[in-house]
Formats: C-alpha cells, structure tokens, sequence
C-alpha cells in the first residue's frame, strides 16, 4: 500500500447572509463527486453531514473510493474499505482532511493550508484522484468515470419544520388615486426561495411580466425578508420563448408579524408601462 501525506488544514466559516440567520442553522456537508468521460460532474450519491455546527465539537468522517469511483463514508472507528483504491479521513471544527490511502502512482505528495469562507449554498472542492485504469462497474462494464473528487458545502437543512406564509400583492397606483392590485399567497421554509409570478401586464402592443422571490428568516419576534422582483419585456416578433430585456429590483425588509409594507419598483427610461406606478405589497407572519 502507498501512502502519501497528503495534507490540507483549515478553518471553515460558515458566513452569515446579510447578518441574518445563526452559525447553527448552518449545515456543512461533505460528498463525493464523479467526473465522466464527456467531462461532466455529478454527485456519487455519498455524503456526510455535520449536523448543527458546535464551536470546539469535531466531526470525523471516513471515505473510500474504489472500482469504478464508488465511494462508501463510515464514521470512526470503522477505517478504509479493504479493496480501496484511495481514502479520506475528514474533520470539521476546524475543518481538516488527509488522503491517507492512495495506491496510485505518479502522484508527488502535495500539502496545502487555507482558510475557507463558504456561505449557504456555496461549495469548494477539497480534493480529486483519478479513477484506476481498467477499473470495472460492479456489472463488469468498462468504467466510464475518468476521476473523483471531495466537495464540502454549506446550507441550511432539507428539513424545517418551521413555515413561514406570505401575502405578495403587485399594486398598480391609477390616475385617479385607486389601486388595482393582484395577489398571491406564497408558503415556505425560512432561507429557501419563495417564487411569485403575476398575470402579465399589457401596454399598447408589449406586454410586461412582474415576477420575483423572497428568502426569509426569523429573527427574534421579527422577519427578515430579502426580496428580488424582476420586470420583463416580452417581444414575440424576436423571441416568442423568452424576454427582451429584463430589469433587477432587490430590497430587504424587517418587518413585525402581519405587518404590511410596500416596495416601489423604480421608474425606468424603457418602452412601455409610460407613466404607470408600481409596488409589490408584503405581509408575512410565521405559521409554525
């Protein structure tokens, strides 16, 4: 068995959002990837997560890759897989992992310190070995993956059951001083997107389509809510499919349980919607 001391150390920070949500909110995570032979990634459906971050707790993981890049992962004291081709011990808090098992050849031992500042939804690769030559799938075919990798992430978990329910109104101010308004009432997890699409809005020959998203979290007896509402041009003489062009509105709210506030949406010098004033309306409260 060769063995070669391959090393990288360091510290992994889970970034907040805008100063939003707490370090334990915050899972990361650890899986393999595989490389195919037309170049592509995709995840080997193996994977370690930390759980709730813990200053000063560790969380150890061991990964073996074998054949034709399957990976196991196995908690200590469980070690390598006997027929491994390559193996990873990896610790988070702070975050280290060595290649401590490598039987391939014409690899010069490498070592690398960094410090990793990865956000919710953010990953890095931590390190990747080639696939043995002749290496077979467990039905004897030729293997089609050319190499593996490790990639840690960081985000917040599948499974919350806390639910946070929104009232998303598109206000359209009129001449006269009346509102005209259309509503839609949204349901999601705090940190996970919650998408809204209105009914599209003609003017003379063009028509306008308004649709956006909110990311929420809880804080305290308040709500933060982040919201990214995108106006788009339809043109069906150039492409019937798609948009023209498109304008970007983001905003961030604190707002109080059942609240209602409104965000205008900024005039712009384009064709269309001439002199008609708009502004997404919001209300939000925590249902569970």
């Amino acid at each position: 068995m060769k063995r070669i001391p391959y090393v990288l150390s360091g510290l992994l920070l889970a970034a907040r959002i805008a100063g939003a949500q707490t370090v334990d909110e915050v899972r990361i995570s650890v899986a393999g990837f595989e490389l195919s032979a037309n170049g592509a990634e995709k995840p080997a459906g193996i994977s370690w997560e930390t759980g709730p971050l813990a200053v000063g707790k560790p969380g150890v993981a061991v990964f073996s890759m074998r054949g034709c890049g399957y990976f196991t992962a196995a908690r200590p004291p469980n070690t390598f897989e006997e027929n491994a081709t390559a193996g990873w011990r990896v610790e988070i808090t702070p975050l280290r992992w060595v290649r401590a098992l490598d039987k391939g050849d014409g690899l010069s031992p490498t070592s690398e310190d960094i410090e990793v500042t990865l956000r919710p939804g953010e990953s890095r690769p931590l390190d990747s070995v080639p696939v043995p030559a002749g290496a077979k799938t467990f039905d004897s075919h030729p293997c089609a993956t050319k190499a593996v990798s490790l990639r840690v992430s960081a985000d917040f978990p599948d499974f919350d059951r806390r639910l946070i329910g929104a009232d998303v109104w598109l206000v359209e101010k009129l001449p006269n001083g009346k509102e005209q308004s259309q509503l839609q009432s949204l349901r999601g997890l705090p940190h996970r997107p919650m998408h809204f699409y209105f009914d599209s809005l003609p003017d003379g020959t063009a028509r306008f389509d308004i649709f956006g998203k909110l990311l929420t979290d809880l804080q305290g007896d308040g709500i933060e809510i982040s919201v990214e509402t995108v106006r788009a041009r339809t043109d069906p003489s150039q492409d019937p499919d798609g948009y023209h062009s498109a304008n970007w509105f983001r905003s961030t709210l604190h707002m109080k349980p059942n609240e209602i506030v409104d965000v205008a949406l900024p005039a712009r010098d384009e064709p269309g919607l001439v002199n008609r004033l708009f502004s997404i309306r919001i209300r939000a409260k925590q249902i569970r």
